[in-house]
């Protein structure tokens, strides 16, 4: 009995003067952990007052700067991480979870799809009614605006929904809204989420791969293909040509195509799946004669590098409606739009399109319908609790924070919306 307590002191002994060496030295090679993760500051001694001392304020904020930083951090992670996951079934990416048949998906997206985030008719018919407004602005002065429906994963994989989310309950959700409504109103509007579902049976390749939360590169040259010859018949210009005469079959996800996964930070490999990879051809003797606006999130950055500089004399990609690709990659010097006299901007496009998944419905195209139709429409006043409701709709805490309210008082989600705005800016008067 001694000498096993003896053994297993020395045991920790030695794994605690290893990770102080692997820190000071970085001997041994530790990958750092994947995902949105800022580290705080190395410890530091600066902060040591007798005041912080005996507030205790320096020791607690000393340990927390400490396991940032201690050595074989990365690998006690993913040590964590592998344990909790095969034998608990526990994810640690935060907003993810696994369904079945290990099909991974990012939580919002099962949200959406199940009705779950439907912020009602009044305030989708507000957006509509501006986004329909403005439509009819562009095409006065010769822009072609295009509403462009992404799909979205669990309303692909639907049978692949954990038990637990009552996918047999599905109330109208989102999409089911604006699809409807979009048709009644005549925007023109590509149904790219329609045409994945029709897809689904008959495509030889996934179009939404298991460990990924975006569609596969595959399904999303078939997107660009789908988008090309739609813009080529409304716009009456010939783009240059795109074929993809061959495809690479690989059980080696590229890109993003395994993304969840690697938020997961395992050890181990899961089982991998086959995954298309078209080659493409662009035909480059062709002029390129357009201008074009893309208003997207992040599905657009699997195409983009297609679409820009290709097929366009100039594209534009406003992430999110608010940075410009390709600064969003850089975090310390991203670049804003600048949306001052923003009519004279849209109007310098020849084709303008607004790209949204179905993950991000909820956020009332991330103002874009507000801030045309005011261009436009310079006269037009909104009511002075707007601005909250859509600091509501595109802060997803603090969206999923009303959505709990909602639940809680057994209200529609669109009126404690906006009954949160209301409040918020009586607060603030």
């Amino acid at each position: 009995m001694m000498k096993t307590r003896v053994l297993f002191l020395i045991a920790v002994c030695l794994f605690l003067s290893g990770s102080s060496v692997q820190k000071m030295t970085g001997i041994i090679p530790v990958r750092k952990p994947v995902g949105y993760y800022h580290p705080k500051p190395e410890p530091s001694l600066h902060d040591l007052t007798w005041q912080t001392w005996f507030q205790g304020t320096f020791q607690q904020k000393l340990t927390e700067n400490l396991e940032d930083h201690v050595g074989f951090r990365g690998s006690l992670i993913r040590l964590h991480n592998e344990c909790d996951y095969h034998l608990f079934g526990i994810t640690h990416a935060e907003g993810f979870i696994e369904g079945k048949n290990r099909y991974f998906f990012e939580e919002d997206y099962i949200l959406e799809y199940l009705g779950r985030y439907f912020i009602g008719a009044d305030i989708l018919d507000t957006k509509l009614q501006k986004l329909s407004e403005t439509c009819r602005d562009l095409q006065k002065a010769g822009v072609h605006f295009v509403l462009v429906m992404e799909p979205g994963k669990a309303s692909f994989y639907p049978e692949y929904i954990p038990d637990r989310y009552h996918p047999e309950i599905r109330t109208q959700s989102n999409y089911d809204y604006i699809s409807s409504r979009v048709r009644e109103l005549g925007i023109p509007m590509v149904d790219l989420n329609h045409y994945f579902l029709e897809l689904k049976d008959t495509s030889r390749y996934t179009l939404f791969p298991r460990y990924g939360m975006h569609w596969s590169i595959y399904g999303s040259v078939l997107a660009m293909d789908s988008l090309l010859r739609y813009i080529e018949t409304v716009s009456e210009t010939d783009l240059p040509d795109l074929t993809h005469p061959g495809i690479e079959v690989s059980d080696v996800p590229r890109s993003t195509d395994a993304d969840i996964l690697g938020l997961l930070n395992l050890f181990t490999r899961l089982p991998r799946e086959p995954l298309a990879y078209p080659v493409v051809n662009i035909d480059r003797t062709k002029s390129r004669k357009l201008s074009v606006l893309v208003i997207a999130d992040s599905y657009q950055v699997n195409i983009n590098p297609y679409f820009s500089g290709s097929f366009f004399q100039h594209q534009e990609y406003w992430y999110y409606n608010s940075k410009l690709y390709p600064h969003i990659f850089d975090s310390r010097n991203p670049v804003y739009i600048d949306k001052r006299d923003l009519q004279k901007k849209l109007r310098e496009f020849d084709v303008i399109l607004l790209m949204v998944s179905e993950i991000n419905l909820h956020c009332g195209f991330w103002n874009f319908a507000d801030e045309a139709y005011a261009a436009f429409h310079p006269g037009h006043r909104d009511p002075p609790w707007v601005p909250y409701q859509n600091s509501i709709l595109n802060d997803r805490e603090w969206f999923r924070f009303v959505v709990a309210k909602a639940k809680e008082r057994q209200i529609p989600l669109g009126e404690a919306i906006i009954r949160d705005a209301k409040y918020m800016y009586n607060l603030k008067k």
